[in-house]
């Protein structure tokens, strides 16, 4: 246990950008100062509001000014951030975390330095900021999954109501480049020896059960393992269309369809949505063909199936999924004994611990929908306890090689305990 490493973070929120560095810098250097905190750290995470983003060149600068032993630096604007067991959304706000990661573990990549292509690849699994504006961003997703022996990215879209702002420097590339980057793909690619794990929460009950798309026109899916897909959708209705049509709609207004390529690997994957499932509204239906209407393609051959998004199904799944990691780490015989708020799992023998997260949710997940500011990460910490957390809200989240809305996509940095 001795032997874990905090990582040091920091957040705040000021009217000044540069009160801001110096209030978050002053938590920093608090915390490596405490015993059971990283005190050489190497790599910089930063998250920041749009009200920030016309300042980001500066706002870099002085964290790298402050911290000139970090090599380093990853990170990008949101339209909220977050940090431990705070929120900051529509106010000007930053939030840092600082890493202490093996040499050698990681590596930053952009436009300016893609991730190589290798046949043996160190990279597992990769973070990653991205703007959804371009043309070909789901190709350069997709990509980028394959760089990694996962075929896993994790991450989310930048805010764009100012610009999507990235930053990605590195003392490798030479004094030549600012850093900031405006648009496409940036973040840090991890080795195994990181000990990185990543999970997604989708927020939603399932309803029923999958089921191959067996015939579809267009954006009308038709048939379900044959049957008509109106009818496999009514059946898990309260009311038909025909019999009160009314209620009906009013009802499917908050049923959404998941679409998933293939089945899940496992059974316990089976009665919830694993992060390459895309979940989409229902458009509507078409009584003539008894089918449902999509907003974006199927593929034949894909499997469906009906869920709702609602609140409970949220607090539900996010701590499924704190539950799953937890269990992850943790030694099998410990499984069952394990404190609630004790950040560190396993036991000296056995496990890992968590040095820090990132987390990146959905805007429409913050406070207006969990009910109270911080109710989303209270949760988080609830489950793994109180590890150090940074992170920032975005308008897409992104896991496997899919983006996704209404998500919340969580990445642990673990170490032998």
């Amino acid at each position: 246990m001795a032997g874990t490493k905090l990582f040091p973070y920091g957040h705040v929120t000021h009217p000044d950008w540069r009160m801001a560095v110096a209030l978050v810098v002053a938590q920093l250097r608090g915390r490596m100062a405490q015993a059971g905190y990283a005190s050489a750290p190497n790599l910089g995470l930063v998250y920041f509001t749009d009200a920030y983003a016309r300042h980001a060149p500066q706002l870099l600068e002085a964290l790298q000014d402050e911290f000139p032993q970090i090599g380093d630096w990853s990170g990008s604007v949101g339209v909220g951030v977050m940090a431990s067991h705070a929120e900051y959304l529509n106010e000007p706000a930053l939030s840092v975390m600082l890493l202490e990661l093996p040499a050698h573990s990681y590596r930053l990549f952009s436009g300016i330095a893609p991730l190589p292509v290798a046949p043996s690849s160190p990279w597992e699994r990769a973070l990653v900021h991205a703007d959804a504006g371009l043309p070909d961003f789901a190709e350069l997703l997709e990509e980028l999954a394959a760089r990694t022996r996962a075929g896993s990215v994790l991450g989310g879209l930048s805010s764009e109501a100012v610009a999507p702002l990235q930053l990605a420097w590195s003392k490798a590339l030479g004094p030549s480049h600012s850093g900031v980057l405006r648009g496409g793909l940036s973040g840090m690619a991890f080795s195994a020896e990181a000990g990185v794990v990543q999970e997604l929460t989708q927020g939603c009950q399932v309803m029923g059960a999958r089921m191959r798309i067996t015939a579809m026109q267009g954006h009308v899916v038709l048939a379900l393992d044959g049957r008509p897909a109106l009818d496999v959708l009514e059946e898990l209705m309260p009311v038909r269309l025909d019999a009160d049509p009314e209620r009906a709609t009013r009802t499917m207004r908050h049923i959404h369809a998941a679409l998933e390529p293939h089945a899940p690997e496992s059974a316990m994957h089976a009665g919830q949505l694993g992060p390459e499932a895309r979940v989409v509204p229902l458009v509507g239906v078409d009584m003539a063909s008894r089918g449902i209407v999509l907003p974006e393609l199927a593929q034949p051959q894909q499997y469906l199936c009906f869920c709702q998004r609602n609140l409970s199904a949220a607090r539900a799944d996010l701590l499924r999924m704190c539950a799953e990691l937890r269990e992850s780490l943790a030694p099998a015989e410990a499984q069952t004994g394990l404190p609630l708020g004790d950040s560190v799992l396993g036991d000296a023998g056995a496990g890992r611990s968590i040095a820090g997260a990132v987390y990146i949710s959905c805007a429409e997940r913050a406070s207006p929908y969990f009910g109270v500011p911080g109710a989303e990460l209270e949760l988080i910490h609830h489950v793994l306890g109180d590890i150090p957390l940074v992170g920032f809200y975005s308008q897409g989240e992104i896991a496997g090689q899919q983006l996704h809305r209404y998500a919340g996509a969580l990445m642990l940095f673990t170490q032998a305990a």
